[in-house]
C-alpha cells in the first residue's frame, strides 16, 4: 500500500506544474470545492498540522493565490480564501491532475476503478470512526 502511495503522489507529482506542491494543490483545491474555510478545518482536512498549513496558507498568500481573514463573526478564527489568481491555477491544474489520475489508473478495468474506491472509502470511513472514538 505504502509503494503504491508513493508511486501514486510521485506520478501526480510530475503532472503537476512544477511550483506546485502536491500540499499546495491540495489547499487550493479544497478552497476551490468551499471557498473561505477556517484554518482548523483546513488543517484537519489536509491532514497537516497548524504549524505546517500556516507556512502553506502564508506562501500561497504571499504569490497571490489566497488572502486570509479574520471571520466577521469571530475575529479569533481566521478563514482563507481564493483570490481570482488562485481560482484560475487550480481551474488550470485541476483537468491536469485528473489526468494523471486517469493515466495512473489506467491498468485497472472501469470496475475495478469502481471497486477500488469503494474499498477505500471504508478504509477511510473506519480510519475516521477510529480516530473520532479516541
Amino acid at each position: 500500500m505504502l509503494e503504491c502511495h508513493a508511486r501514486v503522489l510521485a506520478t501526480l507529482r510530475d503532472e503537476l506544474l512544477p511550483e506546485c506542491s502536491m500540499a499546495r494543490f491540495d489547499l487550493l483545491a479544497a478552497l476551490d470545492r468551499e471557498d473561505g474555510q477556517p484554518l482548523a478545518t483546513l488543517s484537519r482536512a489536509l491532514l497537516v498540522t497548524a504549524g505546517n498549513l500556516t507556512g502553506l496558507v502564508d506562501r500561497a498568500a504571499r504569490d497571490g493565490l489566497v488572502v486570509k481573514r479574520s471571520d466577521a463573526r469571530d475575529r479569533r478564527v481566521s478563514r482563507v480564501y481564493l483570490t481570482r489568481k488562485g481560482r484560475g491555477f487550480v481551474q488550470h491544474a485541476m483537468p491536469r491532475h485528473a489526468r494523471a489520475v486517469e493515466r495512473t489508473l489506467a491498468p485497472l478495468t472501469a470496475s475495478e476503478q469502481v471497486e477500488l474506491r469503494r474499498i477505500l472509502g471504508k478504509l477511510r470511513d473506519g480510519l475516521r470512526e477510529k480516530e473520532a472514538a479516541s
